[in-house]
């Protein structure tokens, strides 16, 4: 499996939505054996591309059937990937055990606050089980402008109750996201890639 984790493997079955159902099979073990055998049934991911590798920046995947996506990962704890939905807004999946585990909550009522050019901006978030989030953002000249910027952190906050909770925000180190979101779109559209760069 290379760079991934079993873990993360995990992560790109529920990030791709793979489900595979046990007929027969109750509960839990149903749950169990579907996300083994996906486990088995995700195909290669193909590294292209590592943006400033010495910064820790965004990776470029492809998988078969230019399906792209990019992985961050310079927090601990923590890991991001990001893709183009079907509507090619800005798709962020967060898998944060770390912050979980060290007793920190992130539950909103389906939309976070991001702060965009000074201003809030409401933001969709779907729970996918604990640990994991997505994030979907409208691409904007604000978003852009952040997510060029070289130490952008995105910052959500839970909304919930119809106002923010500041105790509950989750952070994302989004530096050089930009120059990645154009690489992952001519990934996608079948565009010949420069090889792997850095380690």
């Amino acid at each position: 499996m290379g760079a991934f984790s079993i873990w993360h493997w995990v992560i790109m079955s529920l990030f791709l939505g793979i489900s595979a159902p046990v007929p027969g099979v109750p509960g839990a073990i149903a749950d169990a054996l579907s996300g083994l055998r996906s486990l088995t049934t995700v195909p290669h991911a193909e590294k292209l591309i590592d943006y400033a590798p010495e910064a820790g920046g965004p990776v470029l995947y492809r998988l078969p059937g230019n399906v792209c996506f990019l992985r961050l990962g310079q927090q601990p704890g923590q890991t991001e990937w990001v893709r183009r939905d079907g509507q090619g807004r800005i798709e962020i999946t967060v898998s944060a055990p770390g912050p979980t585990q060290a007793g920190q909550r992130f539950e909103p009522d389906g939309t976070a606050e991001l702060r965009l050019g000074g201003r809030p901006v409401a933001v969709p978030v779907a729970s996918l089980g604990l640990p994991t989030w997505r994030f979907t953002l409208d691409e904007t000249p604000a978003l852009q402008e952040m997510l060029d910027a070289d130490e952008a952190t995105l910052r959500f906050t839970a909304i919930r109750g119809g106002k923010p909770v500041p105790k509950e925000t989750l952070s994302i180190a989004a530096a050089n996201l930009w120059q990645g979101i154009q690489g992952l779109d001519s990934c996608a559209s079948g565009a010949e890639l420069p090889g792997v760069v850095g380690p």
